[in-house]
């Protein structure tokens, strides 16, 4: 035999039952808020060769803002959005989550800038450039392992040097060729590779896949067969020409 609820004691129930879990929800979340910050994890998305930004960094960081940091701070007195905006503008920090976990583990993840080179100007100061266009200052202790240029620069010549130095990212043969892009008093790029002792004159941006196709294409059939030491000058300037000396 089934038995019958009266509609509005079900009703009255499922009201009950609402009410009793959402006073079990704001408690569990007042208990939550008075808990410590036991520790903090740090997470940097970017390419280790590359790294602009550690966790020792982020740290000191937290500890310059906030007095001693925040590892031990009730949760309550820790502003997360505060926290997200400060790690924000880092210049090489394009984008930043910070939140807790139930552990009460405060996770902040970080999407780093990528830098493809390293720009250093007549007066010794350096600066990067990512793979948006953006200038991200150097520390002085940063290691990311991009091509350095200097030389002559004006502002479109620095534009010049940034769509080769990105065009050089994007080649793994290239990427592994270079060390350094100087621009000389004619305006002309020059790749100076890492382990030999040669200039590669690119010249101009123009057609600049055609002549990454044509450097390789030497490097692995020409110098191959002669030596990598036969000239000190591989000259791309001039359309469907490699000139040596």
């Amino acid at each position: 035999m089934s038995i019958s609820i009266n509609p509005y004691l079900r009703k009255t129930l499922y009201i009950v039952s609402l009410i009793l879990l959402g006073a079990l929800f704001v408690t569990l979340k007042s208990n939550q808020e008075n808990h410590a910050c036991m520790s903090i994890n740090i997470a940097i998305n970017a390419p280790i060769e590359k790294q602009l930004i550690t966790e020792n960094l982020v740290k000191d960081k937290l500890e310059e803002w906030y007095t001693n940091g925040l590892s031990g701070v009730l949760k309550k007195d820790i502003n997360l959005i505060d926290v997200e905006s400060n790690i924000k503008n880092l210049p090489a920090v394009k984008d930043a989550e910070v939140s807790f976990d139930l552990r009460g583990e405060l996770k902040i993840e970080i999407e780093q800038r990528v830098p493809v080179v390293r720009i250093i100007n007549s007066n010794g100061a350096s600066y990067y450039l990512d793979n948006e266009y953006s200038k991200i200052p150097s520390a002085g202790t940063d290691v990311a392992r991009v091509p350095i240029a200097n030389g002559n620069f004006s502002e479109a010549m620095i534009k010049k040097v940034y769509t080769l130095s990105t065009y050089v990212q994007e080649n793994g043969f290239m990427q592994a060729l270079t060390e350094q892009i100087f621009v000389n008093k004619k305006g002309d790029l020059i790749i100076i590779p890492k382990v030999r002792n040669q200039t590669i004159v690119i010249g101009d941006t123009l057609d600049i896949e055609e002549k990454f196709i044509k450097l390789i294409d030497f490097y692995k059939h020409g110098l191959n067969q002669i030596g990598w030491n036969k000239y000190q000058t591989i000259n791309l300037k001039y359309k469907n020409q490699v000139v040596c000396n």
